[in-house]
């Protein structure tokens, strides 16, 4: 089987992580599989790719250019090589490139979050809709994001496969472990210190400010790992605050959450199954999350808890945590390993193939 993938990105994010270890899981399971775009960390795992010229990933921003864009960019596909299936994961391609390709193959799209509200979300519904007459599958990370497209995209074609990890990546180190990590990688402040963590793009969506509120409530230093468009704002929230430590981007997040004794999720409202936490949890940290946002499901199985405002993580509560943590381990693995995600997928695509 070839599997086919078209997406442009310039931003490492969860989806694009996604794709990298969907196309690693397919190639290593004896398929070819070849990227059309850009995707970051693609090329740096020996994975194919060729270059297609899309304009920009849609945004608010470049959302009215790109689909002005779209008869041009349909024409493109010609240049894109027969395949088994395609994949799409983005609404750029998928609104304006599932059509032209559907009639060579059968189209999967990967949906990672909630619909998008306000004028840009209407405005994408109607095309969306009409795309999605051509897509042989939607597979959605969670039954919420299911629900939200049921009534434009019909039952039959969608199918939940919740995010997955690699949980050999991750693991709750012992004592001596954790006091080696925090004197590599952490200032020397944090060294004797209760260390909270949080990696995500800085992104206003994603409210990181709850997060320094709550570290600072609790009396806990915080760990912010990301980068991203708010991080200035953020940096002149923290102010002076020497319990505040932004790393920037990082390729060592699974050291630097062992590292710490906890994690605080705060979730776009857009958020699907988020793997940070899945990925905090698989480490043995208990996981603080906000009410309302999504994804808090997964806290309670995955050992933590659930506030509505950041002044109700007190000293004693996150005390508390740490007597919790490693309960979330056993759940990721039987429920979110990459194994069983891989197969859902390959069952998938095989499927579409008959």
């Amino acid at each position: 089987m070839t599997v086919t993938m078209v997406s442009v990105s310039d931003t490492a994010g969860g989806a694009e992580a996604h794709t990298v270890a969907l196309g690693q899981g397919m190639r290593q399971r004896g398929h070819d599989v070849l990227l059309y775009g850009r995707c970051p960390g693609w090329e740096e795992h020996g994975l194919g790719r060729r270059e297609i010229a899309l304009g920009p990933k849609w945004s608010r921003r470049t959302m009215a250019s790109g689909i002005l864009r779209v008869p041009l960019e349909r024409r493109r596909t010609q240049e894109i090589a027969d395949s088994s299936i395609y994949y799409m994961q983005f609404k750029r391609e998928q609104i304006a490139l599932t059509a032209p390709l559907s009639r060579r193959a059968p189209v999967i799209w990967t949906e990672h979050g909630r619909w998008m509200g306000g004028a840009a979300g209407r405005l994408l519904l109607a095309g969306y809709a009409r795309a999605a007459e051509h897509v042989s599958r939607v597979v959605c990370v969670s039954e919420a994001v299911a629900d939200d497209l049921a009534p434009v995209v019909g039952r039959d074609k969608l199918v939940v496969v919740p995010n997955a990890i690699d949980t050999r990546c991750y693991a709750a180190p012992p004592a001596a472990t954790r006091t080696a990590l925090r004197e590599r990688l952490l200032p020397s402040r944090f060294h004797d210190r209760r260390v909270a963590i949080i990696a995500a793009r800085l992104h206003g969506a994603k409210r990181h400010d709850r997060a320094i509120a709550a570290a600072l409530a609790s009396g806990s230093a915080l760990v912010v790992v990301g980068d991203g468009p708010d991080r200035e704002r953020l940096e002149r929230l923290s102010g002076d605050s020497a319990d505040v430590h932004f790393t920037g981007h990082r390729d060592d997040v699974p050291d630097l959450l062992a590292s710490a004794d906890f994690y605080i999720y705060c979730g776009a409202e857009t958020d699907g199954t988020p793997t940070c936490v899945l990925e905090a949890a698989a480490g043995g940290l208990p996981i603080v999350a906000f009410e309302g946002d999504p994804g808090t499901e997964l806290v309670p199985r995955c050992g933590g808890l659930v506030i509505a405002d950041p002044a109700e993580l007190t000293a004693e509560r996150a005390a508390a945590l740490l007597d919790v943590g490693g309960s979330g381990v056993a759940y990721v693995e039987q429920r979110h390993g990459r194994e069983t995600w891989l197969d859902a997928y390959e069952q998938i695509f095989g499927e579409c193939l008959r």
